[in-house]
């Protein structure tokens, strides 16, 4: 509580990592408890049902829309709390906000969800019909299934209870291991985490796509809205989703930050590059207390968007979202070639080998684990181009600086001889001295043979030097951030060894759709 006499207004937290952790609870929110202590703000840490203090059963999601309101309505019956709340927390933390706001619990007034998304479906678990592996296998490793199973030890059994923490002992020596094993799923997985059963079926990932979920009953919700992303976050399309959706309410409140970070990674160094001392999210928490100062106090007021251009590494502002003036650059694929005008070349083809994927080189994943990252943000692609089934298409050397900010696109003409293969893309600039640097991909699953394949690559918010040259890949895997297909028509977490089978992908064509910002736009 503040020093001095209430009641305040109160900034609530509803974690599941324990509300002691100071780097959970603190640290990867970026708000400092004795800033807002300063300002006036209560702060109250909660653990979530199922959680550490908290009693009942944990179910990732579930209960969180109606326990947040509940939390909500005991605090504004408390001394200390004069009626309004507001909530702060990234990542599942978020996701207790955003689950809340829909709600619309009495005294909910504003919101800061960082690094989350308003889907746990599409945006979480899938992207474009493919498991996000890396990151769904180590969050159960690294978190979820711990505290969980010392409660579900009871019914489980001392026997069964040890076998399966000496399953998650293995597993946290060598998540590689994991990650790798045919078949992925099986009764003691599901044992261990039973959520994962719903996460692994495969229908369900396919059809997850047209699944708004949360978001129409978020376009009723009145709470204000400070979204915080990263370019290089797992959930960046959930994130810059869940803000397009509280823009479009109109009611003027609501705020986007949108900064080069990664999960778990909310620092200047990303991947291979330092993205310069203005990276840093140590603002964040004066950003996140000037928010709710001004939908709680009427304080000043900031910019509808500030996002940090990576290549010049600097922040930007405007007061609209598609940045104004926003065009889209057009490249065609056409042999090795990415042209200004669709061409005639003949088509490219490779084979993909489930049993040989391309290995995950950077881009938005927190592998091999969240308090490193290391693989996360831009890499080197020398390793990965070189391989026989990703094929490479470039354009001519850039004749200005070239913003992108906004979301990549890929519009492919392929063909497979598979049931079921994924087509994945990924943007890269290839710099003078010929390093390919990759920035953003993406990941579609699809049946059938051939057709018209969407990819839709992510955002990105990169100038690319003037000399420089845009590069697409295109390939069938991206492991083990996102599972492996088995190409055989076997559901992919139940495939063995003999399931897995190669096909011969062709590529007949396709547009790549970058949306260019003018220059001088912003501030």
């Amino acid at each position: 509580l503040p020093d001095g006499d209430g009641p305040w207004p109160v900034l609530l937290q509803r974690t599941p990592y324990r509300r002691e952790d100071v780097h959970g609870a603190q640290y990867i929110s970026a708000l400092e408890y004795q800033a807002a202590l300063r300002r006036g703000y209560a702060i109250v840490v909660q653990d979530t049902r199922g959680r550490f203090a908290s009693d009942g059963d944990f179910t990732p999601f579930v209960h969180e829309a109606a326990d947040g309101a509940d939390t909500i309505a005991w605090l504004r019956g408390q001394g200390f709390c004069d009626g309004r709340v507001g909530m702060f927390g990234a990542s599942y933390v978020g996701a207790t906000q955003v689950l809340a706001a829909i709600a619309r619990p009495e005294g909910l007034m504003a919101i800061a969800p960082q690094l989350t998304t308003a889907r746990h479906g599409e945006t979480w678990t899938w992207r474009g019909g493919a498991l996000e592996l890396g990151f769904v296998l180590l969050w159960v490793i690294e978190a979820l299934a711990g505290p969980d199973l010392d409660r579900r030890a009871v019914v489980l059994g001392p026997e069964r209870a040890g076998e399966l923490a000496a399953l998650l002992a293995r597993m946290q020596a060598d998540p590689q291991a994991a990650f790798a094993a045919l078949p992925l799923a099986g009764d003691d997985l599901f044992d261990l985490a039973p959520y994962l059963r719903g996460w692994m079926d495969a229908a369900r990932a396919a059809g997850a796509g047209g699944d708004r979920e949360h978001l129409d009953a978020l376009s009723q919700s009145p709470v204000a809205m400070l979204v915080t992303a990263g370019i290089n976050d797992i959930f960046v399309e959930g994130s810059v989703e869940l803000f397009e959706t509280a823009l479009a309410r109109g009611l003027g409140r609501d705020r986007l930050i949108l900064g080069p970070w990664s999960h778990g990674n909310p620092k200047d160094w990303q991947g291979e590059q330092w993205h310069g001392y203005a990276a840093s999210t140590a603002f964040l928490s004066e950003a996140q207390l000037d928010f709710f100062d001004h939908v709680f106090r009427g304080g000043p007021d900031a910019p509808l968007v500030r996002y940090f251009r990576t290549g010049t590494n600097d922040w930007r502002s405007a007061g609209a979202w598609p940045l104004p003036g926003t065009r889209p650059m057009v490249l065609h694929l056409d042999g090795p070639a990415l042209a200004e005008r669709p061409g005639t070349s003949p088509p490219r083809a490779y084979v993909a080998d489930p049993l040989d994927p391309v290995p995950t080189t950077g881009g938005a994943t927190f592998l091999p684990g969240l308090l490193v990252g290391r693989n996360s943000g831009v890499r080197d692609q020398q390793a990965v181009e070189a391989r026989a089934d990703v094929l490479c298409f470039t354009s001519d050397p850039l004749p200005e600086a070239t913003e992108i900010t906004g979301p990549v696109r890929l519009s492919l003409q392929a063909a497979t001889d598979a049931p079921s293969t994924d087509w994945t893309a990924r943007l890269c600039e290839v710099l003078p001295d010929g390093r390919s640097l990759g920035l953003v991909d993406g990941i579609q699953r699809v049946d059938g043979a051939a057709g018209s394949v969407d990819v839709r690559l992510g955002h990105l918010a990169h100038v690319f030097a003037r000399g420089s040259r845009i590069r697409l890949q295109v390939a069938s895997s991206n492991f083990p951030r996102f599972d492996r297909n088995p190409q055989s028509g076997v559901a992919p977490a139940l495939a063995g060894p003999g399931d897995m089978r190669p096909a011969r992908q062709v590529v007949h064509g396709g547009r790549l759709t970058l949306p260019v910002v003018p220059a001088g736009q912003g501030g």
